[in-house]
């Protein structure tokens, strides 16, 4: 019996996803750089999406 206890993931609040933000220059329709920033939803990388940690 290892004693521990699984615990709501402080990082997804319990739900499992997360929202993530990637940062990236492309190019416009000139060729010109520009910044972008890309939002996307994915499992929680502390739980691995189960919403549950040991504790």
């Amino acid at each position: 019996m290892s004693g521990e206890q699984e615990q709501t993931c402080y990082a997804c609040s319990g739900d499992g996803l997360t929202e993530k933000t990637q940062h990236s220059v492309e190019l416009d329709e000139h060729g010109n750089q520009v910044s972008v920033t890309h939002s996307f939803i994915s499992p929680c990388s502390q739980c691995s999406g189960t919403g549950k940690v040991s504790g």
